[in-house]
C-alpha cells in the first residue's frame, strides 16, 4: 500500500527540506526557493526541519546562533518559519510589542500590516502570519531585515 500523505504532512517520516519542496508547483516553489535562500544566507542563521503540529506539520524553521549561550525563552524563538503548505506557502515571524511599536506601520503594504496584526491586541498569539506571494517578498525580506536588526540590539550588552 502507498502512502498519499504528502512529506509536510507525515509526522512520523522527518523529511528534507528537498522533499517539502517537492510537492510545491514551479511558482510556488520559485517563491520557496527565494525565502529559503535569503535566510540560509544570513550570518549566524541556522535553518532545520521542524514539526509545528497539525497546522504547520513539518516547516523549515530559522534561528540565530547566538555568541553566547542564551538566557530566557525570548532568546529562543526562531528568527523566522517558512510553512512549505502546497496550498499556502507561509512565512511566519515571532514578534514582540517593542518590534512593532518601532516599525512605520503606516508606510508598510497592507498585506505586510495584516500579518502584523495577526501579533497584536487583541489576539493572544506572537506570531506575524503572511501568505507568500511574489509582490510580497520584498517587503518581506525588508521586514526581516529589521528584525534581526532589533534583536541585535536588544542582545547587545548595556554600558553604565
Amino acid at each position: 500500500m502507498v502512502s498519499s500523505t504528502l512529506p509536510w504532512q507525515d509526522r512520523f517520516a522527518t523529511p528534507t527540506a528537498a522533499q517539502l519542496r517537492s510537492p510545491l508547483k514551479d511558482d510556488v516553489g520559485t517563491l520557496f526557493d527565494r525565502l529559503r535562500q535569503d535566510l540560509s544566507k544570513r550570518p549566524g542563521v541556522q535553518e532545520s526541519v521542524v514539526w509545528y503540529g497539525l497546522n504547520w506539520c513539518w516547516s523549515l524553521e530559522y534561528r540565530s546562533l547566538p555568541a553566547k549561550p542564551s538566557r530566557g525563552a525570548a532568546d529562543e524563538q526562531p528568527l523566522a518559519v517558512l510553512v512549505p503548505s502546497p496550498t499556502d506557502l507561509q512565512l511566519a515571524m515571532p514578534v514582540d510589542q517593542e518590534f512593532i511599536q518601532l516599525l512605520p506601520v503606516r508606510r508598510l503594504k497592507r498585506s505586510v500590516r495584516d500579518g502584523l496584526e495577526l501579533a497584536s491586541e487583541p489576539f493572544d498569539t506572537r506570531w506575524a502570519v503572511w501568505s507568500v506571494v511574489p509582490p510580497l517578498i520584498d517587503d518581506l525580506r525588508d521586514l526581516l531585515d529589521r528584525r534581526v536588526r532589533h534583536l541585535a540590539i536588544r542582545v547587545q550588552p548595556r554600558t553604565a
